[in-house]
């Protein structure tokens, strides 16, 4: 097994191993929800949807702990990375490198997401078998940074399209009701952030938080 750098600790923990505590506790809360129709069944499906991002977001975390500061994307495939691929806007492979660290391939798929395959295992990864973008540009300086989020974006009334997409200031953000808005009118999404935490966004706040990132360029990788 890698040994994990500690670099920050609080309150006796690395900061590893409270992601990790906190990625625990998501799990328990997903498993003990009960099973319920209408906005309770919504409710169960987005609290997935966080569990399954906070495990990702700490995969990242860890590769980029054991990778000198940079993530997959910011590492040429050469040496491992995915940085090519990504330029390209194929997500998959930046997904693959993390799964040395994520054991559980269901994570990649959002559960209400009708138009992706569940992985039966970590070997390889497809585009088709993830429901969740990364955002190319995300700066571990800056806490406010986009690390990954559900795919189902719209950027100006239209849905954003697989592949790499390069947001402007100019664009009015939201999600579509592909995954999470089946049953309501009320868009919804999950995002995971560069310090491992995750947030249910709904549609009105999803722009501010896409301006309040304050990065140059801001390129997310389309499943």
């Amino acid at each position: 097994m890698k040994t994990l750098s500690a670099k920050v600790e609080i309150s006796g923990l690395t900061l590893i191993e409270l992601l990790v505590v906190i990625c625990v506790i998501a799990v328990l809360a997903a498993m003990l929800l009960p099973a319920t129709t209408g906005n309770g069944h919504k409710r169960s499906t987005v609290i997935m949807c966080l569990s399954n991002q906070r495990q990702i977001a700490i995969g990242f975390i860890m590769w980029n702990s054991d990778h000198g500061d940079k993530f997959p994307w910011q590492v040429s495939t050469t040496n491992n990375g995915t940085m090519e691929s990504a330029d390209w806007g194929y997500d998959a492979p930046n997904f693959n490198a993390a799964t040395n660290y994520i054991k559980n391939p269901s994570v990649f798929k959002c559960p209400t997401d009708d138009a992706k395959i569940p992985a039966t295992n970590n070997v390889q990864l497809h585009n088709q078998n993830i429901s969740y973008f990364v955002g190319l540009d995300a700066s571990t300086n800056a806490t406010a940074s986009i690390l990954t989020g559900d795919r189902h974006l719209q950027s100006s009334g239209k849905p954003v399209k697989p592949g790499l997409f390069v947001y402007s200031n100019s664009y009015f953000m939201d999600w579509t009701l592909e995954l999470h808005g089946k049953s309501s009118t009320t868009s919804m999404g999950v995002l995971s952030f560069i310090d491992g935490h995750c947030e249910m966004v709904r549609g009105i706040n999803l722009n501010s938080i896409f301006q309040r990132q304050g990065l140059i360029t801001n390129r997310l990788c389309i499943p």
